[in-house]
């Protein structure tokens, strides 16, 4: 398996379920992948990578011995922001979420009752922040904390079109050597795409940007991600991702 399945794949079956059956075939809910490293001499190497990111993994194993702060953001070319960012210290998960998008009739219906406090409008968009808190023995507290909100805010979700993914050598991460990967779609054609084409309602879409991953968890440490997606009238949606996971 390659690391195009590097994030899980069954969000897809939630939206699509009659595709569900074709878009899984082979798919965990974890995989151990494989990616497609560069070409040398005419010959490809490949390497195991795991399907998690570096938060879920420091969360399962045993308490970190110093702080591990995290960041996943989502921002959305029509002004549609998502922010999740906090630490895990020992057994202990504290974070902050910050959502902003554009305000819909239940919204301005809501904001129009007072004593329903809702959110307020403002510049037509509706803005929140909230703090979570989890600790280690609350375990449905712990694994949305670690695993749910997570893939709440990251791109997992694309890659189940298995983009092209290349490993293009190491870089240093806060102190840390970390393997670095390069994602483009451009490069691939239609039939390639029709899988998340076919799902989506969409005429065409690219991926590009670039992922590194933690060698010894198995776990992607940091990403940069934008996807482009036309929808078959022709408009255009643009997301960017950027994330990250550091051992403080």
């Amino acid at each position: 398996m390659k690391l195009r399945n590097l994030f899980v794949c069954a969000r897809w079956a939630i939206l699509i379920p009659s595709l569900a059956a074709f878009i899984f075939t082979g798919c965990k809910t974890r995989p151990s992948t494989k990616v497609q490293a560069a070409k040398t001499e005419g010959s490809v190497r490949s390497a195991p990578v795991g399907g998690t990111y570096c938060l879920q993994s420091y969360a399962q194993g045993p308490p970190p011995a110093g702080p591990v702060h995290f960041s996943y953001k989502e921002s959305e070319s029509d002004g549609t922001l998502k922010d999740y960012e906090g630490d895990l210290l020992g057994d202990n998960i504290d974070s902050t979420v910050h959502e902003k998008r554009p305000a819909n009739d239940i919204d301005r219906e809501m904001a129009s009752d007072k004593g329903l406090h809702a959110p307020p409008i403002v510049d037509g968009f509706v803005e929140t922040n909230r703090s979570l808190h989890s600790t280690r023995n609350d375990v449905s507290g712990w694994s949305m904390g670690s695993g749910g909100q997570v893939l709440a805010f990251t791109p997992w979700g694309l890659f189940i079109a298995k983009p092209l993914v290349i490993q293009v050598g190491t870089e240093n991460i806060a102190g840390a050597e970390a393997i670095k990967y390069s994602v483009d779609t451009s490069q691939q054609g239609q039939l390639d795409k029709v899988p998340m084409t076919l799902a989506g309602g969409l005429k065409d879409y690219t991926i590009k940007g670039t992922a590194w991953v933690d060698p010894r968890q198995q776990c992607i440490l940091q990403y940069d991600i934008n996807y482009e997606a036309v929808a078959k009238d022709g408009s255009v949606k643009k997301t960017h991702y950027e994330g990250r996971t550091t051992r403080q």
